[in-house]
């Protein structure tokens, strides 16, 4: 018995160890939404708009882009376009 419980065990061993690491994966789109007291929720598991705005149905929540992921690529979501150069004209 101790050794299949031995046995066991070094498997069990060698099968987490065989495992790579976790990752995380960043999506897209998230849902934004109110619940109770808890103030807003923010879920950012979509893979496209369209799955987050079906999540959504019933929560009176929004969808929108994830603003961590384009952090992450050194975007920054909320700047605006830069407006183009205007020609200077002379009278």
């Amino acid at each position: 018995m101790v050794k299949i419980t031995q046995t066991l065990m070094v498997l069990a061993g060698l099968l987490a160890l065989s495992h790579g690491t976790a990752q995380a994966t960043e999506y897209p789109y998230c849902l934004t939404y109110t619940e109770g007291w808890s103030g807003a929720i923010e879920r950012c598991e979509y893979a496209t708009m369209a799955q987050c705005q079906a999540s959504g149905q019933g929560l009176n929540g929004t969808c929108a882009a994830n603003w961590r992921l384009a952090l992450n690529r050194g975007q920054n979501p909320d700047a605006a376009e830069p407006a183009a150069p205007r020609k200077r004209t002379r009278h």
